[in-house]
């Protein structure tokens, strides 16, 4: 469920009512884009933000429990090849469970900024609806939505 209203959407693409199933669809993928950009959740209000904050600690220790029995049913694998694997896909599972709960735990709320760089990706997924240009000679855009997500981005990486 995305957070910025469809009918803010609809009218931001000037799209036609038939195209809402689709318009929601890329939508809902332009906001994914962005969190995973920022490597945070927004959420529309403070209430909504608070209410994913509660759940983190109840999510955390099922995510250390879960960790705990595949780590002791690697331990018991006779087979080292397997035990190693079963061991780092143990850790694999806490690490991304981490990962998820420090982007709760990094929340925000939608500003207008995020609002506009999701609308200008979902423009661009809405216009372009093909990986490939034919007919045309191609022309790369420079990414204004990255250039409004970046202030909000945390853990860049490399």
């Amino acid at each position: 469920m995305s957070v910025i209203g469809i009918d803010i959407a609809m009218h931001h693409l000037l799209a036609e009512p038939d195209d809402q199933v689709l318009v929601q669809a890329q939508l809902d993928a332009a906001e994914e884009a962005a969190m995973q950009f920022l490597n945070r959740r927004f959420y529309l209000d403070q209430v909504a933000l608070d209410a994913a904050r509660a759940g983190l600690p109840a999510a955390m220790q099922l995510a250390k429990e879960a960790n705990a029995a595949a780590v002791a049913a690697a331990e018991a694998e006779q087979d080292h090849t397997l035990r190693c694997r079963q061991l780092e896909y143990a850790r694999k599972a806490l690490a991304d469970a981490y990962d998820v709960a420090d982007s709760i735990a990094y929340g925000m709320v939608l500003n207008p900024a995020i609002q506009a760089a999701c609308l200008l990706k979902l423009g661009h997924l809405f216009a372009n609806r093909e990986e490939v240009v034919t007919g045309t000679t191609a022309t790369e855009l420079p990414l204004a939505s990255q250039h409004l997500l970046m202030p909000y981005r945390i853990r860049m990486g490399v």
